[in-house]
């Protein structure tokens, strides 16, 4: 075989394989007209190479952020040195939809993007490829891997039941009051809510249906509480409302607010609507708790107290 025959073999491979190879090639010149469209391209943009040559790619792609991509470009022109742009930047540069059964439940094709400078028998520089990869399956796992982990921390402080904040992430909250207590003062209010006769529900209705008014309660208490308050279920039938910056008078109005409304609730369950009250007791942080015991403790004093009492009240210690 001739030299020349040889070169031309070697130069069939080389386009073949460009035109083959499972990445995105795009040649652009100084003015964004598309070279070079190989096969990867032509398969999931739905034009051909015949189509696109020399014309603009942003003419061909209005979706694509023109502005973004120019100064790209731009860039590696100018210093003649690639740019590299990983799906964390930008999740895609063309939007393309996946074609491979693992990233099925991806709504488009996430991307690696190459800009890399072409330079010419001269030295100049007046071309740009742009490599697009597929990673597609990188990301989904990478993302999946996070929302699992995002799942897992939130199962850690939310109480199983009811979504509230579990016993673990109450007791880090009120560390954390108090010990701004200890630096900085302010007022801060614990507020502890107990259902009334809760037991006499599981004893008539059975734990089901207990369980149905626990989530009742939570969704009420939840769904009062305000920007910056913190509502856990703190074990059984009690709960926890912590009011950062309230003082008692304001945790006292706040709480008969909560109690009167779950007073007029009906808790509807297949065996009825139930009706319940709850029973609650406030504490304002002062220099008297010398600790967070301290300060459940007399909250839990107080609520002992609305029981005592008659239930279906608040009490202030």
């Amino acid at each position: 075989m001739s030299t020349e025959s040889s070169e031309l073999a070697e130069l069939h491979w080389l386009f073949d394989m460009l035109q083959h190879i499972d990445v995105g090639l795009i040649v652009l010149d100084s003015q964004y007209q598309v070279s070079l469209w190989n096969g990867f391209m032509e398969n999931h943009s739905g034009k051909s190479s015949t189509t696109v040559k020399g014309k603009s790619l942003f003419e061909l792609f209005p979706d694509v952020s023109s502005d973004w991509l120019k100064k790209k470009v731009d860039t590696v022109l100018a210093l003649k040195t690639p740019i590299y742009v990983s799906w964390e930047q930008r999740p895609y540069v063309f939007k393309f939809k996946p074609y491979r059964s693992i990233t099925g439940t991806s709504e488009h094709m996430y991307q690696n993007v190459v800009l890399r400078p072409i330079t010419d028998v001269r030295g100049g520089v007046s071309h740009v490829c742009v490599v697009v990869y597929d990673v597609t399956a990188v990301a989904m796992n990478k993302r999946s891997l996070v929302e699992a982990n995002r799942r897992l921390d939130q199962m850690s402080k939310t109480d199983g039941l009811t979504d509230l904040n579990n016993r673990a992430n109450i007791d880090r909250a009120l560390g954390m009051i108090f010990t701004s207590y200890e630096k900085n003062k302010g007022t801060h209010s614990l507020v502890i809510a107990d259902i009334d006769h809760f037991k006499n529900v599981n004893d008539e209705y059975g734990h089901t249906i207990g369980d149905e008014v626990l989530k009742d309660v939570a969704k009420a208490l939840g769904g009062s509480s305000r920007r910056g308050d913190f509502v856990g279920r703190f074990g059984g039938e009690e709960f926890v409302i912590l009011l950062p910056n309230t003082s008692k008078e304001g945790a006292y109005k706040y709480s008969e607010k909560i109690r009167e409304a779950i007073a007029k609730r009906k808790v509807k369950t297949d065996q009825g609507d139930i009706s319940i009250t709850i029973s609650l007791g406030i504490c304002e942080l002062s220099d008297d708790e010398k600790d967070v015991s301290a300060w459940l403790s007399r909250a839990d004093d107080a609520l002992y107290k609305a029981k005592s009492e008659g239930r279906n009240r608040t009490c202030v210690a």
